[in-house]
């Protein structure tokens, strides 16, 4: 009898999943951008902490049935740049 061969279940990336609107998919990844910043800041940055606070109030409200004004598209994008995306 031959052994069975036993495969480790692969740890889930999150950063891969898409959410279904490509906006709320943009505002994840720029999340994901902020936190990079964020975590590796070399002092304490209000700055960083506010932007982060903005766009995950955002996707908050668009998965809550919301949606993004153009001024609020234009912040987005200015972060986006900012953040290197």
């Amino acid at each position: 009898m031959k052994p069975t061969k036993v495969h480790k279940a692969r740890k889930r990336d999150t950063r891969r999943t898409e959410w279904g609107d490509p906006i709320l998919n943009k505002l994840m990844k720029l999340k994901y951008l902020i936190n990079d910043a964020y975590n590796h800041r070399q002092e304490n940055d209000g700055e960083t902490k506010s932007d982060k606070d903005w766009v995950m109030e955002e996707i908050t409200n668009l998965r809550g049935g919301g949606w993004l004004t153009a001024v609020k598209m234009k912040v987005a994008n200015e972060m986006w740049s900012k953040y290197g995306g």
